[in-house]
């Protein structure tokens, strides 16, 4: 089960809402920005309680059909960056406004409410994490994948992950090596 809350951006705020669940004897969910998943169902009084608890910390739930779009929004980016990448950045835009039925100014908004970023940063900070995952597990160079995710060049690619992750993709990859080598080592003894 999945709870979408307004507001919540930051990590005070998530530590603040993890307080909450503490109180209600909720365990251990999964707290990212914006989002409270639980591994089991809340019940309506741990619900009804809960809502009222953040609401006095200036945080507001969000009702089923706007949770419902937000993970149909994550869905649909995460179906272009893995399953179309054929498609331009330019081009989701157009994609998200015909696949889910909204303007995407509405989509935008919400987006940015709920999870601290607007929809472009969020977009990049997906494309970085499936540069990491072609970095560490496809034998590509730099230039190959920002053909493949239609970046310019390996350079305007190099900018866009160092800015993301304080790392440029050489140095990942230098770590991937090392973190082998030292499972090779411990592997031997």
């Amino acid at each position: 089960m999945k709870i979408y809350i307004k507001y919540m951006v930051s990590l005070r705020c998530k530590k603040l809402v993890a307080q909450e669940l503490k109180k209600l004897g909720v365990v251990m969910p999964r707290i990212n920005q914006g989002m409270v998943e639980f591994q089991e169902e809340l019940s309506a009084e741990q619900g009804t309680r809960f809502r009222e608890r953040i609401l006095k910390l200036g945080f507001e739930v969000l009702d089923d059909e706007n949770s419902k779009l937000l993970d149909r929004i994550s869905t649909s980016i995460s179906d272009l960056i893995y399953k179309h990448p054929e498609m331009s950045r330019q081009q989701y835009p157009d994609h998200l406004i015909e696949k889910l039925g909204f303007n995407y100014s509405e989509i935008t908004y919400l987006f940015s409410e709920v999870h601290g970023v607007n929809l472009p940063q969020f977009i990049i900070i997906q494309q970085v994490e499936r540069i990491k995952e072609m970095l560490l597990y496809e034998d590509l160079s730099v230039k190959q994948i920002a053909l493949q995710l239609h970046y310019r060049n390996g350079t305007q690619l190099t900018r866009v992950f160092k800015k993301i992750t304080d790392l440029t993709p050489f140095y990942f990859k230098k770590m991937k090596e090392k973190r082998m080598e030292v499972q090779k080592e411990v592997s031997t003894t």
